[in-house]
């Protein structure tokens, strides 16, 4: 795909997924406005600049309208795929079927600036292999990871002349100087956090959880280009505003079960009056749509609903599209729409934006979902994440098994119903499986039974299986309707990646895997019965792994909950430990692992013991800080709770951690004396050693090639990057601050998690009120009946202007006011100033002891929130209490407290805020009292 050459003007370092049915004739005039060209003038290089973060790009085709199943006919297109159900007794190999090539990889990619906005990148081929490699491995993570580029300018001119068919193209060019983003000669040098993945990646599809505010923005360019319909007629057919039932907003509703919708309300009634409609803005930009440059004109209008609206967007708005009437032919553009992934905006051509399946397969990409195919990128037709439904009136298509895997598994749609299956533990296994359209159902019909299934290799691709039930908000599906479909993915099924479907399965048909996960054994997929003339249908598997023989040693009795860590070993087995922390009993260490103790490479160890039903926090380590996966060995971990496994994965930094549980104040449990003994299928466990840590590992990034294109060359292997120890951070999902608001809201529900707990936001109602400043304020947070696990802070800037400060958040358990004296920190305490009712308690605790849970650069603005999302969690039990201390060395705002230090100030359902001090510097000099002023994100547990 030539086009991907130099990376587009409107590719900022953006991942995107590109996908074009030909081949584009207006590149050379394209790069000709980068890099210079009969028509350019000469471009220099003005500066280097470490962008705010890259941003992967997904685009879908623009088929005209046309191609196989484009049509009101709803004829099963699985007879037109090459017959990829097997009949009963056929064995049919997925490692063998040559059609199940991976696909290759098309995305683009852009450089967010400071402000929001994006700037194009040019890439060698070799550099554009590394991004795509890297951002399939999950090295190269949309809206998290970043860069170094030279930013080049080319001086301005009145216009630009390209010539195109023989037909004169503008090319107008605003401001001083035009501006792009050029790679460094050499090998791609990432900078990502990755501890921070699979937190990021939870964010956007917590938007998943709940009612999601979006903004269209319709675009009238200079040339009078403007969309085929109005502000009404869009609503309408996005929101259902005036009647509309096939649109966007019900397919989600009906698809998870009621927990998604679309709303235009933006939650502010002065900024609901300024819209042209309902969740709709039209807006005029200065600049002709023609050539299409989409970083400039995404800058464009996105400015000017800014000012049409007196906010910054994302604002409160989960997601912005973005509508222009068209480029200047189909070859230009090749797309009908793209999103950002991992991120809140998307593009669309022409009338494509009133097509309910083309917002479903965006917002997909929004919230980290990849394309899903068979033999090519967008051919897989039982997924809105491949050839989505193409008119206005055709919307019932779900996601697929893989896709819904990832969904759930961070705690969105068919969380109770979902199973991890590791057939070389389980060989053996059945299972009644119902369809996600009638998901609603089970409870009252089949309560054990599944949504969707994961197949665990101990890979990163893995296998997923769900029944393809044909009805409700499916009932359009094109691909194996009423069928079991076999998924395969990349990335554990737990973030970006690509899926490929392998195969749908009638009833008495079978499939099968062999080399299941690198074990020599097949495993056999078999579908023993299917009914659908009951409600809800369902679907009868079997999985056999081998010839079923293998047992699992029976386990002793244990009156509270088994808790299994098991461990596959890289090639430096020395440097992994782990510990399991019970953060009901004070952190009280239930099992451990120490460096060292490990001495074999490729060696399963497992440890398992019997706890209290408690809340646990498990933490692994990394000396070398590359993880057990992939680079030096094929190593792994998981952790089992009860009778689930928690955690799986193998790729992290430094170290990874996950916690699960919740304190209920029961008694601790005793060790049975008869501990069951673990062996692994494939190798016979040493001594007692527990398995990898579980993490939130971030998926490999998935990748889409044009389906009618000739494919490309494989993507060369993933660079090896030089990650930082502190690698900057991105902030919240919406990236930009939200406006402060005058009047102090209610919290504000924003999901149910997996355990029964809420996703709440609170801004404190004194943050039109704080006018004092400080480079810190330290504060206390008491929880009350609940478990408060606080995933992100918004805070205020000081002056006149927004300033790029490196901010820091430390926390420590307990209140700082019963710290003890004890001054052997790392040489920064000193002595407190306080006055009156200030303390210096604050630097009585060894500054060691404070837990580090945010430092990178911040852009922050003296006039509105910017939520900052915390490296790790900050988690206070039912009834406990933390210290919190935000720092920022240009200054963060605060409101001068007229209380006493430790009085609650302010408080939610869930916490009470307590008057803390602010300080002149970090660990040094206490000053005012102060009441922390800015929003506290945090999920709350299940009540003491």
């Amino acid at each position: 795909n030539n086009y991907m050459k130099p990376l587009s003007l409107a590719a900022l370092l953006i991942s995107i997924n590109l996908s074009f049915v030909n081949a584009n004739p207006f590149e050379d005039e394209h790069r000709s406005l980068l890099s210079g060209g009969e028509a350019a003038a000469e471009v220099s290089v003005v500066e280097k600049y470490t962008c705010k973060s890259i941003i992967a790009i997904g685009k879908i085709r623009d088929s005209g309208g046309k191609g196989g199943f484009q049509t009101t006919d709803n004829t099963d297109a699985s007879n037109k795929q090459g017959g990829r159900s097997l009949r009963k007794g056929e064995k049919k190999s997925a490692r063998s079927n040559k059609e199940d090539k991976p696909n290759e990889p098309d995305e683009d990619f852009v450089c967010e600036l400071e402000d929001g906005s994006v700037m194009t990148i040019e890439a060698t081929d070799e550099q554009l292999r590394e991004m795509r490699s890297a951002l399939r491995d999950g090295n190269l993570v949309s809206q998290v990871s970043t860069m170094e580029v030279d930013i080049m300018a080319q001086p301005p001119e009145e216009q630009l002349q390209a010539v195109k068919g023989g037909e004169a193209i503008r090319a107008r060019v605003n401001g001083d100087e035009k501006k792009a983003a050029k790679l460094p000669p050499g090998s791609i040098k990432l900078r990502t956090k990755k501890r921070r993945l699979a937190e990021h990646a939870q964010r956007r599809l917590g938007t998943l959880f709940r009612t999601n505010r979006m903004l269209v923005i319709l675009v009238n360019d200079i040339d009078e280009k403007k969309p085929p319909f109005g502000a009404d007629e869009t609503s309408d057919k996005i929101f259902g505003t005036y009647g509309d039932q096939e649109n966007p907003s019900v397919q989600l509703s009906g698809c998870s079960n009621n927990q998604t919708s679309l709303t235009p309300d933006s939650g502010d009634p002065a900024i609901n009056a300024l819209m042209d409609a309902p969740g709709v803005v039209e807006v005029d930009i200065a600049i002709s749509i023609r050539p299409f440059d989409g970083a400039t004109i995404e800058n464009a209008a996105i400015e000017a609903a800014n000012e049409k609206l007196g906010i910054r967007l994302p604002g409160m708005f989960d997601f912005v599209a973005i509508v222009i009437e068209d480029c200047l032919d189909s070859n230009e553009c090749g797309f009908a729409a793209y999103a950002y992934l991992n991120s809140w905006k998307s593009l669309y051509v022409k009338d494509y934006y009133t097509y309910p399946a083309i917002i479903t397969h965006e917002l997909g990409h929004n919230v980290n979902l990849g394309h899903s195919g068979l033999a090519q990128t967008y051919d897989d037709w039982s997924c809105s994440m491949g050839n989505p439904l193409w008119a206005d009136h055709l919307d019932k298509m779900c996601f697929n098994p893989a896709k819904n895997w990832q969904i759930a598994h961070h705690g969105a749609w068919y969380v109770e119903h979902k199973l991890l299956l590791d057939p070389k533990t389980t060989p053996v296994s059945s299972h009644r499986l119902v369809g996600v359209s009638e998901y609603g159902l089970i409870e009252s019909s089949y309560p054990t039974a599944l949504a969707v299934m994961k197949l665990e290799t101990r890979t990163s691709t893995d296998f997923f299986v769900g029944f393809n039930r044909a009805n409700r908000q499916n009932a359009d599906n094109r691909l194996a309707s009423n069928e079991v479909t076999l998924i395969t993915a990349g990335n554990n099924g737990e973030g970006y990646s690509e899926s490929t479907f392998i195969a749908g399965l009638k009833q008495g048909e079978s499939y099968v895997i062999s080399d299941f996960g690198g074990s020599k054994e097949d495993l056999t997929v078999t579908v023993n019965k299917i009914d659908t003339s009951s409600s809800p249908g369902y679907a009868d598997v079997s999985i056999v792994f081998g010839d079923g023989s293998s047992t699992p040693a029976p386990t002793p009795y244990c009156s509270g909950k088994w808790l299994k860590v098991a461990v596959d070993t890289d090639n430096y087995p020395s440097e992994t430990s782990w510990e399991v922390f019970d953060k009901c009993d004070n952190d009280a260490v239930v099992m451990s692992v120490v460096e060292g103790q490990y001495t074999k490479a490729g060696e399963r160890y497992e440890r398992d013991k019997c706890v209290a039903d408690s809340r646990y926090e498990f933490i692994i380590h990394d000396e070398f800080g590359d993880g057990v996966c992939c680079s030096w060995g094929s190593g792994a971990y998981s952790v089992e709770y009860g009778d689930k496994v928690v955690v799986s994965g193998g790729e992290f930094g430094v170290y990874d951690k996950i916690t699960f549980g919740s304190c209920i104040n029961s008694p601790p449990t005793a060790q049975p004396t008869n501990k069951p003994t673990t062996s692994s299928p494939t190798k016979a466990p040493a001594t007692s050693e527990p398995t990898a840590a579980p993490t939130n590992v971030p998926t490999k990034a998935p990748t889409t090639p044009p389906p009618s294109a000739k494919p490309t060359s494989e993507p060369s292997a993933a660079p090896t990057t030089n990650a930082p120890t502190k690698a900057p951070v991105t902030p919240l999902p919406t990236a930009l601050p939200t406006a402060i608001p005058t009047s102090q809201p209610t919290p504000t529900d924003v999901g149910d998690d997996s355990g029964g707990g809420t996703f709440r936001e609170y801004t404190t109602p004194n943050i039109g009120e704080a006018n004092d400043k400080a480079k810190g304020v330290i504060f206390t947070i008491t929880a009350k009946s609940k478990d408060v696990i606080i995933t992100a802070l918004g805070i205020v800037g000081v002056g006149k202007d927004a300033k790029n400060s490196d901010v820091q958040v430390y926390s420590h358990s307990g209140s700082y006011e019963a710290f003890p004296d004890d001054r052997r920190g790392r040489g920064k305490s000193g002595r407190g100033r306080g006055r009156g009712k200030r303390s210096s308690r604050l630097f009585r605790s060894s500054i060691a002891a404070w837990d580090e849970y945010f430092e990178d650069k911040v852009m922050l603005n003296p006039q509105e929130i910017v939520d900052i999302e915390l490296d790790e969690e900050i988690t206070i039990p039912a009834g406990g209490t933390v210290s919190v201390y935000v720092l920022s060395k240009k200054g963060v705002s605060y409101k001068a407290s007229d209380s006493n230090e430790f009085d609650g100030y302010a408080e939610s359902d869930d916490f009470v805020l307590k008057v803390g001090t602010a300080t002149k510097k970090e660990f040094k000099q206490t000053e005012k009292l102060a009441d922390f002023a800015g929003r506290i994100v945090y999920e709350t547990g299940i009540a003491a």
